[in-house]
């Protein structure tokens, strides 16, 4: 799909939820792993930040994760104060949760956000109002999304989806002003 910035945009307006994985998106694409065989990632400030900012402005940041329970993803669920953090081990287990999400939050494929990088992201993006890609998503990805960030997963890619969301719901200004006078809760 060729990516149109108004359309873009417009999309991004509906928004109400921001669905992502946290593999590839809020980490870059690299596990590190110690002598015990325990994996280890890294997450950047700024997309925490990111995930924060879409909260305290009323859209809701979910994490729906690709891989089985990753204790290090559910605690920068809790870090971030989200209030779910979604794991699963099939393909279809994730779709399930998907819907699941809709109906719990009363939300509609238009409302909703996906970010992704993988061929697996592709159902998924294909299903929301706005679809976005990571910069180094595969070329499958990118062909199927609304919006391709300027940056790779886990380098500030979601604090980039924030800011393009909140400018284009036109409340961005008035969060730059919060954070900076009096700060955020």
């Amino acid at each position: 799909m060729k990516c149109d910035l108004k359309e873009a945009q417009e999309r991004a307006k509906k928004v109400r939820m921001v669905i992502h994985d946290v593999h590839g998106v809020l980490t870059p694409n690299v596990v590190y792993c110690d002598q015990e065989g325990n994996r280890r990632y890294e997450f950047w400030h700024m997309d925490g930040f990111g995930d924060l900012s879409l909260s305290a402005n009323g859209i809701i940041p979910i994490f729906l994760d690709s891989t089985s329970v990753d204790d290090e993803g559910l605690y920068r669920a809790r870090e971030l104060k989200l209030e779910k953090y979604y794991y699963r081990t099939t393909l279809e287990e994730k779709a399930k949760k998907f819907e699941e999400i809709k109906e719990e939050y009363k939300v509609s494929d238009e409302e909703i956000c996906y970010i992704g990088c993988e061929l697996y992201d592709i159902p998924f993006m294909k299903k929301v109002g706005f679809a976005v890609a990571t910069a180094d998503a595969s070329d499958e990805v990118k062909e199927v999304a609304h919006y391709v960030s300027s940056l790779p997963g886990g380098r500030g890619v979601m604090r980039e989806l924030c800011e393009f969301i909140l400018r284009a719901k036109g409340v961005w200004e008035e969060w730059v002003d919060k954070v900076t006078k009096m700060g955020y809760k």
